[in-house]
């Protein structure tokens, strides 16, 4: 079978993806990932073979401004956005119109190789809306791929669970493609117990960190630091969190983790679905100071289980200081952490999925 992925950017976007695409080559299936050029060459160093599809629109990159979150977001507020004020609402919206901006920077190329190369299945990450509309456009079936975020945000839609935003429609509509089409299934790496209950197919399946084809090993003989951080932000975490790294000699990276060194007993980030998920595969609590609404729902359910805290991004460093000791001295951190662990390991892995996407039988398939 030839198997189209895409996405629109490197990072936590693609690192979920990778895996899936080398089961699915190592299954003797042909495996393309279609990006916009500025993705490439992470593509290549994952040992994947890459197609450009355009150029995205400025200012959409993953560090883009985004409107900042006010007022209080209720804890399940992607299952009841009817729950959130105008002003919630509309930054939910300029966030769907920006996804949908660069699925108009995506469709045209990403359609057209699709239609040259005939996949057999397109797999997209769930915010590259382009790939919805190109397995739609040539009739095949379309899986989402999740982050591990413990909600699916559908954006695309308005209010999340209405008609679909006029832009996307108008796209649909450009490649002859009825508005309602969604994705016939999604793959989801969230542990069961932190996900919020949906009403999409889902198909839960193990995160497998990776390392860059041909990376060189790690060795010496550094002392493993106790507490670990990464950072999605460019800018890094602000200079309370500094301070408290700085004092607890943590050892931070840029982006959200693949594999946490051995030794690590905390890990302090952002929140995001790709550094959630790596920190329960590791068995690790984890501190998170959220500044966005998902990264935040993401810290309240680690904390709703027990294998982590949530904190607010202003909390000063005494606070996160003191939320830090907590999970290294308090046992009931780490043994909720070790069985959030357990369930990560009970999930299917990528070979079992790409078994079943290509069974006759149980594969999604396009209306």
């Amino acid at each position: 079978m030839r198997v189209l992925f895409t996405t629109w950017s490197s990072g936590g976007h693609l690192a979920p993806m990778v895996p899936l695409a080398r089961a699915f080559v190592a299954a003797g299936h042909q495996v393309r990932v279609a990006v916009p050029s500025g993705c490439a060459a992470a593509v290549a160093h994952a040992g994947l073979m890459s197609v450009p599809v355009g150029t995205l629109p400025k200012a959409s990159g993953a560090a883009a401004a985004a409107p900042r979150p006010r007022g209080h977001w209720p804890a399940d507020w992607p299952s009841r956005p009817e729950s959130l004020g105008p002003e919630q609402r509309g930054m939910l919206r300029a966030l769907g119109d920006k996804q949908v901006r660069i699925a108009e920077a995506m469709a045209q190329g990403l359609v057209a190789f699709a239609r040259c190369w005939q996949p057999g299945l397109v797999v997209h990450d769930a915010s590259t809306y382009a790939g919805t509309v190109a397995a739609a456009a040539l009739g095949v079936p379309a899986v989402g791929q999740m982050w591990g975020s413990a909600a699916l945000l559908r954006l695309d839609r308005q209010d999340l669970h209405g008609p679909p935003l006029p832009g996307y429609a108008r796209l649909m509509r450009r490649y002859g493609v009825e508005p309602t089409r969604e994705p016939d299934l999604w793959l989801d790496p969230c542990p069961p117990s932190l996900a919020l209950p949906s009403t999409v197919r889902r198909m839960a399946v193990r995160f497998i960190p990776y390392e860059h084809a041909g990376a060189p090993q790690r060795g010496g003989a550094a002392a493993a630091p106790r507490v670990c951080a990464a950072w999605d932000d460019a800018d890094g975490p602000p200079e309370a969190v500094r301070d408290v790294l700085r004092q607890a000699g943590a050892r931070r990276a840029p982006g959200p983790p693949q594999r946490l060194p051995a030794g690590c007993r905390a890990v302090l980030h952002q929140g995001g679905g790709a550094a959630v998920v790596a920190a329960a595969a590791s068995g690790v609590p984890q501190l998170v100071v959220a500044p966005r609404p998902e990264q935040q729902l993401n810290g309240a359910r680690l904390a709703l289980v027990g294998a982590g805290l949530l904190l607010p991004p202003d909390a000063p460093a005494v606070r996160v200081s003191a939320a830090l000791s907590g999970l290294l001295e308090q046992p009931s951190y780490a043994s909720a952490a070790r069985e959030l662990r357990a369930e990560v390991r009970s999930m299917p892995g990528p070979e079992e999925a790409v078994t079943w996407l290509t069974s006759p039988a149980q594969a999604p398939r396009a209306p």
